[in-house]
């Protein structure tokens, strides 16, 4: 966990694999170990709403990239959806009265940014890199350089690096708006954006 301080807050920064069971047990000890004010998720509002009501059981993979996605990690344990690290969060943070925020974009934002950041040659693309990640060999030790290494794959062409990097920034920026009501703060934050995240908050 990194800790930044923002004035007269502070921010602890839980780096977390989305799908993996076992990260419910490092969210809530990170929880009750930290006490914050608020609890900050790397999810937009509507998701945050969704996972506040959601009762279900697991869900399918949504498209090609996740059905990579869970296979990959399966190497190390078998993924869930809706994220375990996320629902756990909303779980122990409701449970304690904790204030829950998403510091993620809203749908239309994300929306925007996407139609900004991504080029209409690289949407035409998609199709090559789904042919890639179809072959490629991920050579990973951890659940965690599994998701840095498919991040890379997937969010490698410019426009959608810049797309992760106005996410990170947005995220960042979320952050420092909490922390300057003077909360503490525990920002739970899927690996692959966590050091964009951080890299903006020290901007």
């Amino acid at each position: 966990m990194d800790e930044v301080r923002l004035g007269l807050a502070s921010v602890n920064i839980l780096s977390v694999v989305r799908g993996l069971p076992s990260e419910k047990s490092t969210v809530a000890t990170a929880i009750r170990a930290t006490k914050p004010d608020v609890v900050a998720l790397s999810i937009g509002p509507e998701e945050l709403q969704t996972l506040r009501v959601y009762h279900g059981g697991p869900l399918e993979p949504e498209n090609f990239e996740e059905e990579i996605y869970v296979a990959g990690l399966s190497a190390w344990e078998p993924p869930v959806k809706p994220p375990p690290c996320f629902t756990e969060a909303v779980r122990v943070a409701e449970k304690q009265g904790t204030r829950l925020e998403a510091i993620d974009m809203d749908e239309v934002t994300y929306t925007e940014n996407y139609v900004d950041s991504v080029s209409t040659l690289e949407v035409i693309f998609q199709g090559r890199l789904e042919r890639r990640l179809a072959k490629k060999r991920f050579d990973a030790r951890t659940p965690q350089e599994f998701v840095l290494a498919w991040d890379a794959e997937v969010n490698g062409p410019p426009g959608f690096a810049r797309l992760q990097a106005k996410r990170e920034a947005f995220m960042a920026a979320r952050l420092r708006q909490i922390a300057a009501e003077g909360a503490s703060v525990l920002a739970v934050i899927e690996v692959e954006r966590t050091k964009g995240v951080l890299a903006a908050l020290g901007a």
